[in-house]
């Protein structure tokens, strides 16, 4: 069987392709054209034939070799995101979600502010102890993201993460609270209640905890690669 990986080496030699993807990008051809030949070969083709088959596989090298690089482009944009956003979110939102469980469970009482409006009273719920913790989250969550090379949006996104989650929710029941008692100045104020006690103070809360952790630039993969070939 040919050297598959020889022969695609020898083609690929002028597309100039980057350094970092250029060896996978040849593996993953030469894998490719390998299975091609020796189905070919168990097909009942001669040796030559197969490989003239094989190589019929590829009509243009350089479009073959930069969807190949697209593709891992993306794959490694996707894991990058996976671990400077969405992880450090998804840990931050468990863990002030799971105290505030704690806080239920144990019986913390809430404050309770009782608003006045047109069709009655309403109360405006502050859980100050949950408040009190939550810039640790904050700083936390951001403090993950930038740990795994985060930008500034995804350390950003990942501490305020509880408070962008409750914020979500509000937003989508109280569409559907209008659809089934129907809209009245009431129902907005409560909404607008809601929305300060669930989202903005909390956002608040854990943005204070974040912003030390916003500042700082992340290493440059970029740079770090010239100094490596340097």
């Amino acid at each position: 069987m040919p050297d598959w990986k020889q022969v695609v080496n020898q083609r690929m030699a002028q597309l100039n392709l980057p350094v970092d993807s250029e060896e996978e990008v040849i593996a993953e051809l030469a894998a490719h054209l390998a299975e091609t030949y020796d189905a070919a070969r168990a097909h009942g083709l001669m040796h030559d034939a197969a490989v003239a088959l094989t190589l019929q596989e590829v009509r243009d090298w350089r479009v073959l070799a930069n969807d190949i690089s697209r593709a891992k482009l993306e794959d490694n944009l996707m894991t990058n995101r996976t671990r400077t956003l969405w992880l450090p979110a998804a840990a931050n939102l468990l863990a002030a979600m799971l105290l505030l469980m704690m806080m239920q469970k144990l019986g913390v009482q809430p404050r309770l502010l009782w608003v006045n409006a047109i069709e009655g009273k309403f109360a405006l719920v502050f859980y100050f102890p949950w408040l009190i913790a939550l810039p640790f989250f904050g700083a936390a969550g951001a403090y993950l993201s930038r740990l795994a090379q985060g930008g500034t949006f995804a350390r950003l996104t990942a501490g305020l993460s509880p408070a962008l989650v409750l914020i979500a929710l509000i937003c989508l029941i109280f569409p559907w609270g209008l659809l089934v008692d129907g809209l009245s100045l009431y129902r907005l104020v409560l909404f607008a209640g809601g929305l300060l006690t669930w989202g903005v103070l909390p956002a608040c809360a854990l943005l204070i905890g974040a912003l030390p952790f916003l500042r700082g630039s992340r290493p440059s993969k970029i740079l770090i690669g010239e100094n490596n070939h340097a």
